[in-house]
């Protein structure tokens, strides 16, 4: 490697190197307004005052929207439910008829209710534990019979 020169004149010399782009600081970033904003998270606007935000229950809070619209009220999940889901009762039957599909049935009713909001999920629940029952007897059945038969 060759020496350095005396003086910047008579060779390259040192690089100045680049500078970064400037960052921006993330603390001052607002986030709880664009998740409000863009409706990502429901969450509830933070009042100047702490006691006056104290004092209100969050869940029964009226939520304002973005728009000039009127101020929307979220009511609770038990008095959002409605009807019963016809699926989770379509697995309940299947699941007192000995069928293993009724765990199939079942795991598909859940869904539905939990997605629609509708009433019938333990229902789905109880078809899917005894689907698994009725899945794992036909299969102890089957393999009893089968070793029966290759025994004779």
């Amino acid at each position: 490697m060759p020496p350095p020169p005396a003086s910047p004149d008579e060779g390259p010399g040192l690089i100045e190197p680049e500078r970064p782009a400037p960052t921006v600081d993330l603390g001052s970033l607002d986030t709880g307004r664009i998740l409000r904003d863009t409706g990502s998270l429901q969450i509830p606007d933070l009042e100047e005052d702490s006691q006056e935000s104290d004092s209100l229950d969050v869940d029964s809070a009226p939520r304002e929207s973005s728009s000039d619209g009127p101020i929307e009220s979220e009511p609770s999940q038990e008095t959002n439910r409605t009807g019963l889901n016809i699926l989770s009762v379509i697995s309940l039957i299947l699941a007192f008829t000995l069928s293993p599909f009724a765990m199939v049935f079942g795991y598909i009713a859940v869904g539905q209710t939990r997605r629609s909001r509708q009433r019938g999920e333990a229902l789905a629940w109880l078809s899917v534990g005894l689907g698994w029952l009725w899945t794992i007897g036909w299969v102890v059945l089957g393999v009893t019979l089968g070793a029966t038969w290759l025994q004779l």
